[in-house]
């Protein structure tokens, strides 16, 4: 499959999908900040997120795999309010062989109410359009809350990969889930 670009909104029944900004940025840098301690347990990158700047730098950086076609993150708002909860995207493409994987964070305050299950159902609905075969989803063993969203939209469980990440210092099993095109 050729190098497609993903639409920059992306709505669904409650949410709306959109391409970060860079007026974003405080804010996003905010969320992560009071969520910090929970976060940091899964997401490498939370460490590394020190401030505005840094937000402001991951933006321009989203942007420019999003231009290359290597990357495509958005932020996730509820429709009614407008009101910014976390971040879904599609990473790791293997365009030549119609493959990508979803990741997804949100602020716990929005957690259990089913936003990521149906963020992650609009974004495979939109990569589902664009051609791509196979979807996965990647979470540590440790983490059944993220664990949860691909068995509630109907992923199979094709492994784990034993202790192939360090988390908190530990090692940790990858669980992979995956679902073709047209499988329900």
């Amino acid at each position: 499959m050729e190098r497609k670009k993903f639409p920059e909104l992306i709505a669904s029944v409650r949410l709306e999908l959109r391409k970060h900004v860079p007026e974003l940025a405080e804010t996003m840098y905010s969320y992560v900040d009071q969520d910090r301690t929970r976060l940091r347990v899964f997401l490498p990158w939370v460490d590394k997120t020190l401030s505005t700047a840094d937000e402001v730098a991951y933006i321009k950086l989203a942007h420019a795999t999003w231009d290359k076609g290597t990357f495509f993150d958005y932020g996730i708002f509820e429709r009614e309010t407008g009101t910014y909860m976390g971040n879904v995207g599609v990473h790791n493409i293997a365009w030549h062989h119609d493959r990508c994987e979803f990741g997804y964070w949100i602020l716990s305050r929005f957690e259990g109410k089913g936003f990521i299950s149906e963020a992650v159902g609009a974004l495979e609905k939109a990569s589902a359009g664009l051609g791509f075969h196979r979807m996965e989803i990647r979470c540590s063993s440790n983490n059944p809350r993220s664990a949860a969203v691909p068995r509630r939209l109907g992923y199979s469980l094709d492994g784990r990969l034993r202790e192939d990440t360090v988390e908190q210092g530990s090692y940790s099993d990858t669980l992979v889930f995956a679902k073709l095109n047209g499988q329900r």
